[in-house]
Protein backbone atom coordinates (compact mmCIF):
# COMPACT_ATOMS: atom_id res chain seq x y z
CA UNK A 1 0.00 0.00 0.00
CA UNK A 2 2.68 2.32 0.97
CA UNK A 3 4.32 1.56 -2.64
CA UNK A 4 0.81 2.64 -4.35
CA UNK A 5 0.65 5.79 -2.80
CA UNK A 6 4.36 6.71 -3.04
CA UNK A 7 3.61 6.32 -7.01
CA UNK A 8 0.46 7.75 -6.96
CA UNK A 9 1.97 11.11 -5.22
CA UNK A 10 4.96 10.89 -7.84
CA UNK A 11 2.10 10.79 -10.78
CA UNK A 12 -0.17 13.72 -9.34
CA UNK A 13 0.45 16.43 -11.50
CA UNK A 14 -0.54 13.69 -14.54
CA UNK A 15 -3.40 12.90 -13.11
CA UNK A 16 -5.01 16.17 -12.28
CA UNK A 17 -7.68 16.63 -9.95
CA UNK A 18 -9.16 12.92 -10.26
CA UNK A 19 -5.39 11.51 -9.26
CA UNK A 20 -5.87 13.89 -6.04
CA UNK A 21 -9.07 12.10 -5.54
CA UNK A 22 -7.61 8.93 -5.86
CA UNK A 23 -4.60 9.56 -3.62
CA UNK A 24 -6.79 11.58 -0.99
CA UNK A 25 -9.12 7.55 -1.42
CA UNK A 26 -5.78 6.22 -0.92
CA UNK A 27 -4.92 7.72 2.15
CA UNK A 28 -8.38 7.56 3.84
CA UNK A 29 -8.14 3.62 3.38
CA UNK A 30 -4.59 3.11 4.66
CA UNK A 31 -5.60 5.18 7.79
CA UNK A 32 -9.36 3.45 7.91
CA UNK A 33 -7.81 -0.12 7.38
CA UNK A 34 -5.13 1.01 10.53
CA UNK A 35 -7.68 2.29 12.45
CA UNK A 36 -9.90 -0.89 11.71
CA UNK A 37 -6.78 -3.24 13.21
CA UNK A 38 -6.43 -1.33 16.16
CA UNK A 39 -9.87 -1.41 17.12
CA UNK A 40 -9.76 -5.11 16.65
CA UNK A 41 -6.82 -5.17 18.75
CA UNK A 42 -8.07 -3.35 21.10
CA UNK A 43 -11.77 -5.08 21.19
CA UNK A 44 -9.64 -8.47 21.50
CA UNK A 45 -7.84 -7.12 24.38
CA UNK A 46 -11.40 -5.81 25.96
CA UNK A 47 -12.82 -9.46 25.33
CA UNK A 48 -9.56 -10.68 27.41
CA UNK A 49 -9.95 -8.83 30.68
CA UNK A 50 -13.68 -9.40 30.65
CA UNK A 51 -13.18 -12.94 30.40
CA UNK A 52 -10.48 -12.65 33.08
CA UNK A 53 -12.22 -10.67 35.36
CA UNK A 54 -15.89 -13.18 34.78
CA UNK A 55 -13.55 -15.92 35.56
CA UNK A 56 -11.79 -13.63 38.99
CA UNK A 57 -15.41 -13.33 40.03
CA UNK A 58 -16.96 -16.83 39.18
CA UNK A 59 -14.26 -17.56 41.40
CA UNK A 60 -14.37 -15.72 44.42
CA UNK A 61 -18.42 -16.38 43.82
CA UNK A 62 -17.51 -20.26 44.24
CA UNK A 63 -15.41 -19.50 47.24
CA UNK A 64 -18.13 -17.83 49.02
CA UNK A 65 -20.79 -20.35 48.23
CA UNK A 66 -18.33 -22.97 49.64
CA UNK A 67 -17.81 -20.91 53.09
CA UNK A 68 -21.60 -20.47 53.41
CA UNK A 69 -22.24 -24.30 53.00
CA UNK A 70 -19.99 -24.96 55.70
CA UNK A 71 -21.33 -22.38 57.77
CA UNK A 72 -24.92 -23.99 57.52
CA UNK A 73 -24.08 -27.56 57.63
CA UNK A 74 -21.54 -26.13 61.05
CA UNK A 75 -25.20 -24.45 61.80
CA UNK A 76 -27.25 -27.70 61.36
CA UNK A 77 -24.55 -29.71 63.69
CA UNK A 78 -24.76 -27.44 66.60
CA UNK A 79 -28.78 -26.93 65.56
CA UNK A 80 -29.30 -31.22 66.05
CA UNK A 81 -26.86 -31.07 69.10
CA UNK A 82 -29.05 -28.51 70.49
CA UNK A 83 -32.22 -30.63 69.96
CA UNK A 84 -30.53 -33.47 71.58
CA UNK A 85 -29.56 -31.52 74.60
CA UNK A 86 -33.09 -30.60 75.02
CA UNK A 87 -34.89 -34.10 74.57
CA UNK A 88 -32.49 -35.32 77.00
CA UNK A 89 -33.18 -32.06 79.54
CA UNK A 90 -37.03 -32.63 78.88
CA UNK A 91 -36.77 -36.69 79.77
CA UNK A 92 -34.74 -36.13 82.97
CA UNK A 93 -37.80 -33.35 84.02
CA UNK A 94 -40.28 -35.44 83.36
CA UNK A 95 -38.50 -38.29 85.01
CA UNK A 96 -38.04 -35.60 87.99
CA UNK A 97 -41.76 -34.64 88.43
CA UNK A 98 -42.77 -38.32 87.89
CA UNK A 99 -40.76 -38.83 91.10
CA UNK A 100 -41.79 -36.10 92.83
CA UNK A 101 -45.63 -36.69 91.78
CA UNK A 102 -44.87 -40.74 93.53
CA UNK A 103 -43.13 -38.46 96.81
CA UNK A 104 -46.41 -36.73 96.91
CA UNK A 105 -48.32 -39.33 96.80
CA UNK A 106 -46.89 -41.59 99.70
CA UNK A 107 -46.35 -38.52 101.68
CA UNK A 108 -50.23 -38.28 102.00
CA UNK A 109 -51.04 -41.67 102.07
CA UNK A 110 -52.33 -42.25 98.85
CA UNK A 111 -49.44 -44.46 97.61
CA UNK A 112 -50.13 -48.49 97.13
Amino acid sequence: MEAITGALFQSLPQFGSAGALLALLAFVMRHAASDRGDYRAALGDAETRHAAELARVAEAHDAELRELRDDVAALRKQLDELHLALDVERSERRRAEDQAAELARRARGNAP
